[in-house]
């Protein structure tokens, strides 16, 4: 659902905030309004899926370019589109650096707007899923008992359990109860599941 996201819009120009806001309204979008960085670090972000449109020129304090950087600082990320009345080739370059999702000129497009968030919105809902699945993951491996977790880490690097066996100087019945009931609490049906679980949640590295 459209209205299970939120647009947040940092520009010091009221009347493009205005703009922005009747426009992505009429579109179903939830919208919240920035004149300053300082409102947007002081609010977070939502828990909801959600992307930034972000105008580069923000009157005499920080930059488009050093907004996303901080935000980035922080652990805040969250897909951007730049909004600008004057791109450069440094300033693109820039912007790319600091992980652009996409630039938009002023006056903008509105279909084309429109466009780019629904794609910006898109990419964080896909990454919200990646994490709600992850955090899963980190709790299905915590228990685990340490000797399910070196079994686990052994077949995720490809070893077969006689391999496993081998490698722990354990019997080959006792890897294989080991690897069933690991595999039992991890929820994995097969190796390659078992593989994705542990990778997702941060097992193998």
């Amino acid at each position: 659902m459209i209205g299970e996201h939120a647009v947040i819009v940092l520009d010091d120009d009221r009347f493009i905030r205005t703009g922005l806001e009747r426009l992505l309204t009429a579109h179903g979008y939830r919208v919240r309004l920035h004149a300053e960085p300082e409102e947007l670090f002081r609010l977070g972000l939502p828990a909801v899926p959600a992307c930034l449109l972000l105008d580069n020129q923000l009157g005499e304090g920080m930059t488009g370019v050093q907004v996303h950087e901080e935000l980035l600082h922080r652990g805040w990320f969250i897909p951007t589109v730049f909004l600008t009345a004057h791109w450069n080739v440094q300033l693109v370059v820039n912007a790319m650096r600091a992980g652009a999702d996409g630039f938009l000129t002023k006056p903008f497009d509105p279909a084309e707007l429109v466009d780019a968030v629904a794609l910006a919105l898109q990419r964080s809902r896909a990454r919200q899923q990646k994490e709600f699945a992850a955090a899963e993951a980190r709790v299905r491996v915590a228990a685990l008992t340490p000797r399910e977790r070196d079994i686990v880490r052994l077949v995720v690097e490809g070893m077969l359990n006689k391999e496993i066996a081998d490698h722990l100087d354990l019997a080959l019945i006792t890897v294989k109860v080991h690897r069933g009931r690991a595999m039992h609490k991890l929820g994995a049906g097969n190796p390659a599941e078992l593989v994705h679980i542990a990778e997702l949640s941060g097992l193998t590295s």
